[in-house]
């Protein structure tokens, strides 16, 4: 086969050119670090790559998550601790006001004290993180956790009902904080004024605010015992108010004081609030009272509805009850339950001091108790950053070597190519050299 002498050159041409290519492609990787400088050199690698990467940035993500539940979780701590040292001064206070050696002068100035307490207690309750949230309000974290009640004047919980939780593993949330319902609101109680609830297993059981609690503290302390009206609150969260059909209609009946129960219609109502909520109650109830005076009302209590009785005393009392026949889910909607069994609270007579103080007292334990108890569940979340940051570490780094295997280059193997490929390419410079001598041109 004869071969010209263009085609001759064209081939040299075509090696060196290869050779080129490769040698490039090697020097493109040693700058690089990488076996693989784009996606169509190895497709499979490619994907495997963005595969890895987007796994290590979750994870690391996690692990800034981690890092943002502990520091909440060290303030709420900090903040748990802090309310733990008011309760103990609360007690100690408590006991030395039943001191009967004690004078009305003597007793005055610790209620002072006993008011700090409170303002500093509430004041813990709404402490805030470094973003300005509210810790203990839960998914309402920009509302306060307590504000305190302009007709009552008692500290009333109007955060969230859901705990926020963060994301620290591919399966695995942890929540950042408790709600300051559960923390301070919901404590089981032995005074006769505790508002009547249900325990985790159905049972009946009485409640008190500890903000309730150091107020009756204050109040026994400067004598202005007070007879308290019958009143029953709802539990259910009601800040996003309530829609009604006119048709089925909703109805329920309120009754004081053992008198005849007026019906309250919501039917076709769009409310948009509790404030919403109790205004149209009252409306109802005053007209339907009218012209003899009011005997009950409804107001908020926090993102609550609460009724009662106008009238002092044990002989006050509020029922709330289904319509005869039932009506409407508005029971279970407001948290009353939703049973048919009528939900009565009756009011409690002026305690004499002793009785008050020793109620305080009990509750103060049962408080601290529950401090404790949310103290633990810090802890063991705490606990449960740290396993899983531990987890998440071991984790990234395998992966990160897995990566490495598959993108990172081998720098003896590449270095090695790049000389071979250096002097394959020398040598077909070389050969072109010699090829073009082959003429015989050369000798004539």
């Amino acid at each position: 086969m004869r071969i010209s002498t263009a085609w001759a050159q064209q081939l040299s041409v075509n090696a060196m050119g290869k050779q080129q290519t490769e040698l490039a492609k090697v020097q493109q990787q040693l700058s690089s670090g990488r076996k693989v400088s784009t996606p169509a050199e190895d497709p499979a690698a490619a994907v495997r790559v963005l595969d890895l990467e987007g796994t290590i940035t979750k994870t690391e993500q996690y692990q800034s998550n981690i890092a943002t539940v502990r520091g909440r979780l060290n303030l709420e701590e900090s903040a748990l601790e802090t309310s733990n040292n008011i309760l103990f001064r609360a007690k100690e206070l408590t006991i030395q006001g039943m001191n009967a050696s004690l004078n009305n002068s003597d007793r005055l100035s610790i209620k002072f004290e006993v008011d700090q307490l409170i303002e500093q207690l509430a004041g813990v309750a709404n402490t805030k993180n470094a973003n300005g949230e509210f810790i203990f309000s839960g998914d309402l974290s920009t509302v306060p956790a307590f504000a305190k009640h302009p007709t009552t004047g008692e500290y009333v919980y109007q955060g969230g009902t859901q705990q926020r939780a963060l994301q620290i593993g591919s399966s695995r949330q942890v929540a950042d904080s408790d709600l300051g319902f559960n923390v301070f609101e919901n404590i089981t109680s032995s005074s006769p004024a505790a508002d009547q609830a249900v325990d985790q297993n159905g049972d009946p059981t009485k409640i008190r605010s500890i903000f309730n609690t150091l107020k009756a503290l204050s109040e026994g302390l400067s004598d202005t015992f007070t007879a308290t009206p019958g009143a029953i609150t709802g539990d259910r969260f009601l800040r996003y108010g309530l829609t009604y059909p006119a048709a089925p209609p909703t109805t329920f009946d309120l009754t004081a004081d053992g008198g005849a129960p007026i019906p309250i219609d919501l039917s076709g109502q769009v409310i948009t609030g509790v404030e919403d909520l109790a205004t149209e109650i009252n409306n109802q109830l005053a007209a339907a009272a009218a012209p003899v005076p009011a005997t009950m009302q409804a107001r908020s209590n926090g993102n609550r509805i609460e009724f009662f009785s106008v009238a002092t005393g044990p002989t006050s009392s509020i029922t709330i009850s289904e319509s005869t026949p039932a009506s409407g889910t508005f029971l279970t909607d407001a948290g009353f339950s939703g049973s048919s069994n009528n939900l009565t609270k009756t009011g409690v007579d002026a305690q004499v001091f002793q009785d008050q103080l020793g109620n305080v007292l009990t509750d103060l334990d049962a408080a601290l108790d529950s401090f404790l108890q949310t103290r633990t569940s810090v802890g063991a979340r705490m606990n449960a950053l740290d396993n899983q940051e531990s987890q998440n570490e071991k984790f990234v780094l395998d992966t990160k070597t897995t990566l490495s295997e598959t993108q990172d280059l081998d720098y003896v193997d590449a270095i090695s190519k790049f000389q071979l490929q250096s002097i394959a390419l020398q040598a077909g410079q070389q050969a072109f050299a010699q090829v073009n001598k082959l003429s015989l041109f050369n000798y004539l």
